[in-house]
């Protein structure tokens, strides 16, 4: 590999996992990595640090690329458009290439979702993942609009977190109003299963000792979503309020910005790739005009798109169709890679 080749990295970072590509300025998407968490507000910033770096060297050295061959890097992450979080990306990649020059990009992870739906700058995204936020995006970029994504303290309707929480709240409120558990309350059931309880006085420690009890309770959602599936009355409720939640997120930044019921909706994070949760949400968003999209790229190739365009370089068609080419490729080959060792496995335990 010549060292006059360079390469840009798009990073992903969720309130439950971060993702990271790497590219080459053509739109061929090279390699990807996952690792955990990196939302500063919900996990303390000195392990986020170490759990980025750590993630970019695998990213590295699995693929045979140094530090001095990156160009560029963009980063999406809750609260990467507050600025004393984005000072903070900011120093610790600048600490992590140095003394090698690399154009640095911190944004809101919803800048990258949108992009990643629409290959531009211009429209509504909602993101409804570990957290939540509805965000408009205008003029490529230079204006935005936010709706929710507060965090779990002092928001997050319509997520992941709002989903377990109330779930949690349930179960308890279930418990103080009728005491022993009935056969028939399936919440509270599920809710003890998931977390391998025997009991529910067993969920003050199980949550609040975790590590970190926001993902902990936001991990409930899927269970409660299976529950609703099956038409259990109190699981259903609490998805119908979730939807409502994000539902006025939207409304809210509508009606500030009347143009915006002209503009695409991208539907982003976890929660969407439900099919019970997606078509809820579709149902409620009937009275709207705006169209909606699920994108089949992942957000953090958006990242990666707009590394590209902060290096100058415009998603002609044919640049959109290698990144799709290469990205289709690259789950290919993993998945194959997957199969074989899922494979290897079986016939060792034969």
């Amino acid at each position: 590999m010549q060292l006059s080749e360079s390469y840009l990295i798009g990073v992903d970072g969720g309130g439950t996992k971060t993702y990271c590509v790497i590219g080459d300025k053509n739109g061929r998407i090279i390699g990807t990595v996952v690792g955990g968490g990196s939302n500063i507000k919900s996990t303390k910033p000195e392990k986020v640090r170490l759990q980025i770096v750590e993630l970019l060297n695998d990213l590295l050295n699995r693929y045979g690329i140094k530090k001095e061959e990156i160009s560029g890097i963009y980063i999406g992450t809750a609260g990467g458009d507050r600025n004393v979080d984005k000072k903070t990306w900011q120093d610790w990649m600048m600490d992590y290439f140095s003394p090698h020059p690399c154009r640095i990009q911190i944004t809101n992870d919803a800048l990258p979702a949108l992009v990643s739906g629409t290959f531009s700058l211009n429209g509504l995204v909602v993101i409804a993942g570990t957290g939540s936020i509805a965000y408009l995006v205008q003029d490529n970029g230079a204006r935005t609009i936010r709706s929710g994504g507060w965090g779990y303290l002092l928001g997050d309707d319509g997520s992941g977190y709002h989903i377990g929480n109330e779930a949690l709240r349930y179960v308890t409120t279930y418990y103080d109003q009728h005491g022993e558990l009935s056969k028939n309350e399936r919440l509270t059931q599920i809710v003890l299963q998931h977390y391998n309880l025997q009991n529910v006085y067993e969920l003050v420690p199980a949550v609040y000792d975790d590590e970190n009890p926001r993902t902990a309770i936001a991990s409930l959602a899927m269970s409660v979503l299976d529950l609703a599936e099956e038409k259990y009355q109190p699981a259903v409720e609490i998805v119908q309020q979730a939807i409502k939640a994000l539902v006025e997120l939207i409304s809210t930044i509508l009606t500030k910005e009347k143009i915006a019921k002209e503009f695409p909706i991208v539907l982003c994070g976890g929660l969407f790739s439900n099919e019970l949760f997606l078509e809820t949400f579709k149902h409620a968003m009937r009275g709207f005009d705006n169209k909606l999209y699920v994108p089949t790229l992942p957000p953090v190739v958006g990242s990666y798109l707009n590394a590209l365009v902060s290096e100058g370089i415009e998603h002609s068609p044919e640049l959109r169709q290698e990144v799709i080419r290469s990205w289709t490729q690259l789950m290919d080959e993993q998945n194959d890679e997957r199969y074989d060792i899922n494979e290897s496995i079986g016939k060792t335990r034969n």
